[in-house]
């Protein structure tokens, strides 16, 4: 590219070569998603398909699981996505039945004075995530970068926590107690403040559109 190219996705700054993710306010993956596994999914459940899906996303020592979900999925380059298996590792942290979800939950983030910018533009509104995205229950543990995201789950019901999970029991760096966030999930931004060294962004979740439910429930 020669110029600055704008899309509904991402804004590419030329002259800086670099690539600022925009907020998604309607979900590009929609007809994409589907439940391809039981509604509710007990740990002692979880069959070695199941589970082989969850360390195979964990535990990647490459860039093969990387490149099969979010590199294309933040790209929106749809036909390349291995939907199989996003849906499968979707379906998983929204059917994992379990009762040790925190209250809060952290991120680390580098953002660029643009990104910044869209959270504050956006703020008291929702959004979508356009990738699985990882956090930790431990705020020392993020990674430092200028912003860090701050996501609670103390003041949403539980019919809005379907789109996280806590997967850290699986995968090889069990210290980094890892949560997944499921892409397409639906975010309220709370507030955006600086705060001493680092930018702050607190969001809540939000529960799934009712339509996009439904349309879910018959895809099974």
């Amino acid at each position: 590219l020669t110029n600055d190219l704008d899309t509904d996705y991402f804004y590419y700054d030329h002259e800086n070569d670099i690539i600022n993710f925009k907020i998604l306010v309607n979900n590009p993956y929609d007809s994409y998603l589907k439940q391809v596994y039981p509604l509710i999914i007990n740990e002692y459940e979880l069959t070695d398909d199941m589970i082989d899906v969850l360390k195979s996303y964990t535990n990647s020592q490459s860039n093969e699981c990387y490149m099969k979900t979010n590199l294309n999925l933040l790209s929106v380059n749809l036909n390349e996505i291995d939907w199989i298996y996003v849906n499968k590792l979707r379906s998983l942290i929204r059917s994992l039945n379990q009762f040790d979800i925190k209250h809060v939950y952290y991120r680390g983030l580098t953002l660029t004075d643009r990104e910044i910018q869209y959270y504050l533009d956006k703020r008291n509104n929702y959004y979508y995530t356009n990738s699985f995205t990882s956090f930790t229950i431990d705020r020392l543990l993020i990674y430092s970068g200028n912003a860090i995201l701050i996501l609670r789950t103390d003041t949403c019901n539980d019919k809005a926590k379907i789109n996280i999970a806590n997967i850290w029991k699986w995968s090889t760096f069990m210290y980094e107690k890892e949560a997944l966030l499921a892409v397409g999930t639906k975010l309220k931004i709370l507030s955006v403040h600086f705060f001493g060294s680092k930018w702050e962004i607190e969001v809540e979740l939000a529960e799934d559109d009712i339509d996009f439910i439904e349309e879910n429930e018959n895809k099974m």
